[in-house]
C-alpha cells in the first residue's frame, strides 16, 4: 500500500516537473501540493524533495517568503538537502534585499535583537505544501545571518565547494560593509547632537581633540579654539 501510494506521489511529481518547465508555475505548486498528499510521512527524502520544488515554485513567482518556508520544511525532513540549503540562502538574499530597499539600513545583522525561527512540518498541515507556515513573524528577521548559517552548513557539507565559500565570504562582506556604513551613520547623527549642544555655548565637536599616547595607548582630550 505504501509503496503504491509513493509512485502515485512520485508521477504527480513528475507531472509537476513538467509543468516548472513549461512555467507553469502555479499548476506545478498543486501537483507538488497533491504528490504531498499521496506520499506516506514516512517518506521523508521524497517528501522534502517535493516541498523543495515548491519553494522553486515560490521562488520564480516571486514569493521568497514563501519559498524559504517551502525550503524550511524540506529541510526539517533532510538536513543534508544541499539544493534546499542553497534554495533557501537565494530567498533570505531576496528578503534581504526587499526589506533595504524600505530604507530599513539595519536590516541583516544585529547584536542580540529577536531572531527569526525556522520553520517546522506540522504534523496537523501535512500535505499543504502550498500555504505560508502559520506562525508570527519577528519584526526584524535577520536574513543575511540566516544565510550565512546556511553557508557554513553547507560548506560542512560539501567542504570543496568553492561556490559554497565563495558565498560565504561574499555574505561575511556584505554584512561588513553594512555595518561600517551604519556605524558611520551612527556617529554623524552622535558628533550633530553633540555640535547642536555645544553650539549654545559657541563651541563645536571640532573644538576638542583626541590625542593617543603612545606609551599607554590613552587617549586625551585637549581643547583648542
Amino acid at each position: 500500500e505504501e509503496g503504491k501510494s509513493l509512485e502515485v506521489a512520485e508521477g504527480l511529481k513528475k507531472e509537476g516537473n513538467d509543468l516548472f518547465k513549461s512555467e507553469q508555475y502555479e499548476k506545478s505548486l498543486e501537483k507538488y501540493a497533491s504528490a504531498l498528499l499521496a506520499c506516506p510521512s514516512t517518506c521523508q527524502v521524497e517528501r522534502s524533495v517535493y516541498h523543495c520544488n515548491s519553494a522553486a515554485c515560490h521562488v520564480k513567482r516571486g514569493d521568497f517568503l514563501e519559498g524559504k518556508e517551502e525550503c524550511d520544511k524540506a529541510l526539517d525532513l533532510n538536513e543534508t538537502y544541499v539544493k534546499a540549503l542553497m534554495r533557501r540562502i537565494a530567498c533570505l538574499e531576496k528578503l534581504d534585499e526587499k526589506e533595504q530597499e524600505k530604507g530599513d539600513a539595519s536590516f541583516g545583522f544585529s547584536g542580540d535583537g529577536p531572531r527569526e525561527e525556522r520553520g517546522s512540518e506540522a504534523p496537523a498541515a501535512e500535505g499543504t505544501a502550498v500555504a505560508p507556515a502559520e506562525r508570527a513573524s519577528p519584526k526584524k528577521a535577520n536574513y543575511l545571518e540566516l544565510a550565512l548559517e546556511d553557508c557554513k552548513k553547507w560548506e560542512e557539507l560539501e567542504p570543496r565547494n568553492r561556490e559554497a565559500s565563495g558565498k560565504r565570504s561574499e555574505l561575511e562582506k556584505k554584512m561588513k560593509d553594512r555595518q561600517e556604513a551604519l556605524k558611520e551613520e551612527v556617529m554623524g547623527k552622535l558628533k550633530d547632537l553633540g555640535n547642536n549642544i555645544l553650539g549654545r555655548f559657541g563651541l563645536s565637536l571640532d573644538n576638542f581633540k583626541a590625542e593617543k599616547d603612545p606609551n599607554t595607548g590613552s587617549y586625551s582630550i585637549n581643547f583648542k579654539k
